[in-house]
């Protein structure tokens, strides 16, 4: 026997998400004089190693504790080595405090260097470069308050299709069977994983999908389990 949990379908709200940005539109916003805040959300080792010239460091885990030293009238711009989770989940820390005019450099500080654009070394003068993943760097994450689920339920993919983070819904997602509740996670606004552009979606069996990520379904167990995916009856 299935069984949902249709009563809170609609309940949660859609959490705000920021929009990815290309280096050349920051490019051109610069070329026009219009004023952006470039926020490196690397650590401050790999921000002196080299960084977008202007930008100011802020990392992304203490982005919350610091935002008040971010002007909310100004389009802010977050970005790390390749913006793979640093700056989405700095950005999205930032739409979760009310920031309106927040984006993400799509491929991070790499794609701007790889565009012919200089980054620069602390102290000025001395030759930039991109500094190497952090060996040894722990996802330190907050999320907003996760649901727990004494009852667990019994969906069909074709019941979980509902719970796919849009227009209000929950953001449910199966992996090897177990579904999770994703709906809090920073890294999933909107039921789109950050910053899989679509391929990683809620309301979706993903096993096949996470099988060419580099962390899995790691990560995932960090989240309330709603339930298991079963075949249709």
């Amino acid at each position: 026997m299935v069984v949902l949990f249709i009563g809170f379908a609609y309940a949660e709200p859609t959490l705000p998400r920021a929009d990815y940005v290309s280096p050349q539109t920051v490019k051109e916003w610069q070329k026009e004089k219009r004023r952006v805040t470039l926020i490196d959300v690397r650590s401050a080792e790999e921000f002196h190693a080299g960084h977008i010239e202007g930008a100011v460091n802020i990392p992304y885990d203490q982005i919350e504790k610091r935002a008040h030293k971010v002007n909310r009238e100004i389009p802010a711009v977050t970005y790390c080595i390749l913006s793979s989770w640093r700056a989405p989940y700095a950005a999205n820390t930032l739409k979760d405090l009310g920031f309106d005019k927040v984006y993400i450099l799509e491929g991070g500080v790499s794609a701007w260097n790889a565009g012919g654009q200089v980054v620069y070394a602390t102290p000025l003068g001395k030759a930039g470069g991109i500094a190497p993943y952090p060996s040894g760097l722990r996802r330190n994450l907050k999320h907003p308050p996760d649901k727990s689920y004494k009852r667990r339920v019994r969906m069909t993919v074709e019941e979980l299709s509902s719970y796919n983070g849009r227009d209000g819904r929950p953001a449910y997602v199966a992996v090897n069977g177990v579904i999770y509740d994703v709906t809090q996670s920073r890294l999933w606004r909107g039921g789109l994983h950050d910053p899989s552009h679509g391929k990683a979606a809620a309301g979706r069996d993903l096993t096949e999908v996470l099988k060419d990520s580099p962390h899995g379904d790691k990560h995932l167990k960090n989240f309330p389990v709603v339930g298991s995916l079963v075949e249709k009856e």
